[in-house]
């Protein structure tokens, strides 16, 4: 299927989403929000739905960065803003769903913020708290809001765009392109990410492979594992623009055998992509072939 269809059938899965009838529930799953006990709010929420017959859909998100808040819930009722609860256990999804969704009287107490344009007079917006006043969410602008095993999700949201447009470039005008964005390493460094694909570029060899470093080194760092588990499809995507720019045919993904999550849900957006011919011979009716 071409890439216009796909994004078209994307479209259709997120507006529905977000003009859903029935209120929309978003948990973060990710490592953070279950060794905060994500998962048991999770069934103590589907228990209280079902006892009071509330039609709804229930979510897995990534982590948004607030691991001390796990676990984190947010609630998205028909014609409302959605609100971010906190620090969410059985009994607070009980009262939530209760004062929320029946009573229409949101317990701010526990909320962090609202999420979208609407608000509330006695709850702040969440992006505008002070942990986020100062924020530029471009590596994680995903994670939190989309569902990391659902591909239409990123592509609804802009993902894979930049791919489709690498390919109608020739691989010197990318490594430009890179050249003129200011891209950088993200680590202590700071490398030229064009120089880098550069130096690749011009390498002589008849086969090239990429390699994604998902390793981390610093103890307790998230940072890879936080964009693989909220949102490995950008990952993906960058490989598949690094690998078009530089030459490579083949690539491998090193990851902790410690994040279990991580390699599942990178596992699941492989094969995503394979099912959506973003992944193997002749990309979307290129001369691009990638594994």
């Amino acid at each position: 299927m071409e890439f216009t269809e796909i994004k078209k059938q994307a479209l259709r899965e997120w507006q529905k989403l977000e003009q859903s009838n029935i209120p929309v529930f978003l948990i973060g799953t990710a490592t953070c929000g279950r060794s905060a006990g994500a998962l048991d709010v999770w069934a103590s929420l589907e228990k209280v739905l079902d006892q009071n017959k509330i039609k709804a859909r229930v979510i897995e998100v990534g982590c948004i960065g607030l691991c001390f808040a796990e676990p984190l819930v947010t609630v998205i009722k028909p014609g409302r803003p959605g609100i971010c609860y906190g620090q969410v256990t059985g009994e607070k999804i009980t009262e939530i769903i209760q004062k929320y969704l029946i009573d229409n009287d949101p317990p701010a107490e526990y909320a962090l913020g609202t999420v979208g344009r609407a608000g509330l007079d006695n709850i702040p917006r969440l992006f505008e708290i002070p942990v986020f006043q100062l924020q530029v969410r471009r590596v994680l602008r995903n994670c939190g809001f989309i569902d990391p095993n659902n591909i239409n999700h990123y592509i609804a949201r802009g993902g894979y765009g930049g791919f489709i447009k690498a390919l109608k470039l020739k691989p010197q005008e990318v490594i430009e392109q890179i050249k003129e964005s200011g891209l950088r390493g993200r680590g202590g460094a700071g490398f030229p990410t064009w120089r880098k694909w550069q130096f690749c570029r011009e390498a002589k060899s008849h086969k090239k492979y990429l390699i994604c470093n998902a390793d981390e080194g610093d103890p307790g760092a998230f940072m890879d594992r936080s964009v693989l588990e909220g949102d490995p499809h950008s990952v993906l995507e960058g490989m598949l623009i690094a690998a078009y720019a530089i030459g490579a045919q083949e690539s491998y993904i090193y990851c902790r055998a410690e994040y279990p999550l991580a390699l599942e849900r990178l596992r699941s957006a492989i094969k995503q992509m394979e099912d959506n011919g973003l992944l193997g011979k002749n990309i979307q009716g290129s001369k691009f072939s990638f594994h």
